[in-house]
């Protein structure tokens, strides 16, 4: 008695390539996904050591959440976060890129118009990884609106909540400047990334765009 012939199908290897591709411009990383590498991330100085070991635990972790870097400007954050959605991308997971300080005046403009307000905002709160950066970045010598306030405790609230979603933040504030900022969201974001939570110090040397390091 014959067998009944069966007909398999499989993802080839460039489809999956494709795939990876296509999440990477929709995740607003395209122009730094080659440059923003682990392997181009110079760690020498042991402050530097110390960051690229964390992310590399970050990755590593099962039960990963979230993962917070603040500091002086110029130190790799965005380097060394984009390194770590890149490696999250490659492994299939949708992620999304949130330049702050655009994407809050973006949503600030939309809040009288519902639909559009939430068809702008769901997708931050519910992408599988979304990364923050410059997150809470303001004009010299002002401090987040109140409008910003409940922007950012609205995303990350949800993120908070839910617990399989994974946060990756880079801001020039610490912990306790946004705890005096908001305590609510700064409380939330001190939670969930007490294991991976790390500041740059201020110190102009640690800023590579004027030293080269």
């Amino acid at each position: 008695m014959l067998k009944e012939d069966k007909n398999y199908v499989r993802i080839c290897e460039c489809m999956e390539i494709r795939g990876t591709l296509k999440r990477i411009q929709k995740s607003g990383l395209g122009d730094l996904f080659e440059t923003c590498t682990f392997e181009n991330y110079k760690a020498v100085e042991p402050w530097q050591i110390k960051i690229k070991s964390k992310a590399e635990k970050f990755l590593n972790d099962s039960d990963k959440n979230w993962f917070y870097i603040g500091g002086q400007v110029g130190s790799g954050k965005t380097h060394i976060c984009t390194a770590i959605v890149v490696k999250l991308l490659n492994q299939g997971k949708g992620s999304r890129y949130m330049l702050w300080r655009d994407e809050v005046v973006r949503l600030k403009s939309l809040i009288m118009n519902k639909e559009e307000y939430f068809k702008a905002i769901n997708p931050l709160k519910i992408s599988k990884v979304l990364y923050i950066d410059d997150f809470f970045k303001t004009e010299k010598g002002k401090e987040p609106t109140t409008s910003e306030i409940n922007i950012a405790f609205e995303i990350l609230n949800y993120r908070y909540i839910n617990n399989d979603l994974i946060t990756i933040i880079s801001s020039e504030k610490s912990i306790d400047d946004l705890l005096y900022i908001d305590e609510a969201t700064g409380s939330r974001i001190y939670e969930r990334t007490k294991k991976y939570c790390t500041y740059v110090k201020q110190d102009r040397k640690k800023n590579y765009r004027l030293t080269g390091f």
